[in-house]
């Protein structure tokens, strides 16, 4: 239930010591592709269409049982599924504004790139399952992948290499759940999630020797979710779910010339708590109004010691004692929409949303992090082929506020203090199907 393998290669404790700590920090590295922090919010086409207003308040879609496993209790008999796919193009361009003296400071940008691409493009599946097993009770199983996406330069040699060259993270959720009906319009619901993360990559370069650190490693570990839906009339769906946090650990090795080979370490990282309200509310017989209230509880990751693994003792650097320095404040997400149906056959969907980020100062945000909050605008519409297949189409554009970068390396060297300002948009498309048998 931790990480199985990490490594790191360096020529000194300073290097070894900086691939450790932003290693676990990858658990954090986003463009601005994603929701607040690190989480993927890219979960339902059919919600896209309308910025997730509604997220959590079931409906016709399956996908709701991310936000709220209460909601697939709407399905009939049979078997339901639901395959999501969003295409993220993300533009996240970094420029250092003050260069480090020890790295040459600003005059070197005239010999070296002081402004960089950082986005990578990056497909996110997301698949839903749900049988009927009796008149009340629904079973259903969902696929997603929550948090990560990666990061690169389009220059690993540009100037802030000391702060990032490349990082990847992917993860996967298995989440089984049961809905129950306890009374007509009422619904409760409860599973598991089963986390798997997988840090691919993670690397750094010493601008003075050329040498890269790398750490690596996966795991596994549980949390829960719980949600209820109640329908007071046949034109109100209210829903409310949570999705708890999970603790994942780190044990690695850090490698140095000037350090013992091998030096095991260990490091937890939480996942925030998610909180989702939503209502649909029918206008009319072809028009629905929809929105949703989300709270993520990312001040649980904090300050995070870095210790030995062998005494318990806190891991020394140059500047004290490591920490990994995710001391964010909570994020907070709102959103309205709402959908039409043109004909029989054809729905389509509007909506808007006003994120903020949990990263709210420039001495927050990291360089592998240039979150700040943003405005979401989406479209979308669904397509019914036949009485058992639909498509659902969905185009989001997300405006990120322009946010300034101020941080050492993180090692906390204060010859490394560099600042820098972030400049990030995404456009997102995605296409689903939902099929019943």
């Amino acid at each position: 239930m931790r990480f199985g393998h990490v490594s790191f290669t360096a020529t000194h404790y300073k290097t070894a010591l900086l691939g450790s700590i932003a290693g676990v920090a990858m658990l954090a590295t986003a463009t601005a592709s994603l929701a607040g922090g690190f989480e993927v919010r890219e979960q339902s086409t059919h919600f896209q269409g309308m910025s997730f207003a509604g997220a959590a308040a079931g409906g016709k879609s399956l996908s709701s049982m991310f936000w709220n496993p209460a909601a697939s209790n709407y399905v009939g008999a049979g078997l339901t599924f639901e395959s999501n796919y969003a295409l993220i193009l993300p533009s996240s361009k970094t420029t250092m504004t003050n260069l480090a003296p020890a790295l040459g400071g600003q005059a070197s940008c005239a010999v070296q790139d002081c402004s960089v691409e950082i986005g990578r493009d990056a497909v996110v599946p997301a698949s839903y399952m749900a049988a009927r097993i009796s008149p009340s009770t629904v079973f259903a199983l969902s696929i997603n992948s929550q948090f990560g996406l990666a990061t690169q330069p389009d220059n690993k040699l540009w100037a802030g290499q000391v702060y990032n060259t490349g990082a990847k993270l992917f993860s996967v959720n298995a989440t089984p759940t049961i809905s129950h009906e306890i009374m007509p319009g009422l619904s409760i619901g409860a599973g598991i999630q089963i986390q798997y993360l997988d840090l691919q990559r993670f690397q750094t370069r010493n601008p003075g020797t050329g040498v890269r650190s790398q750490l690596q490693g996966d795991s596994v570990d549980l949390g829960w979710v719980l949600g209820v839906n109640w329908r007071p009339s046949p034109s109100t769906s209210v829903g409310l779910g949570w999705r708890s946090a999970i603790t994942h650990q780190l044990d690695g090795e850090a490698q140095a010339s000037n350090a013992p080979p091998g030096l095991p370490i260990e490091a937890n990282i939480d996942t925030p708590d998610k909180v989702t309200l939503s209502i649909m509310q029918d206008l009319s017989p072809v028009m629905r109004l929809a929105a949703t209230v989300e709270w993520m509880q990312w001040n649980r990751a904090g300050n995070i010691p870095v210790t030995i693994a062998a005494n318990g003792a806190p891991l020394p650097g140059p500047a004290g004692p490591v920490t990994i320095d995710l001391q964010w404040d909570n994020g907070w997400f709102f959103s309205l929409g709402g959908e039409y149906d043109v004909n029989e056959k054809l729905t389509v969907r509007l909506g808007g949303a006003y994120e903020i980020s949990p990263i709210s100062e420039p001495e927050q945000r990291l360089f592998q992090l240039p979150d700040a909050d943003r405005i979401w605008a989406s479209i979308g519409a669904s397509y019914k082929w036949s009485d058992k297949m639909t498509f659902d189409f969905a185009y989001s554009h997300v405006f990120v506020e322009e946010a300034d970068i101020r941080r050492t390396t993180a090692d906390g060297n204060p010859a490394l203090f560099s600042t820098a300002r972030a400049e990030s948009s995404v456009d997102i498309l995605s296409v689903g199907l939902k099929s019943k048998f």
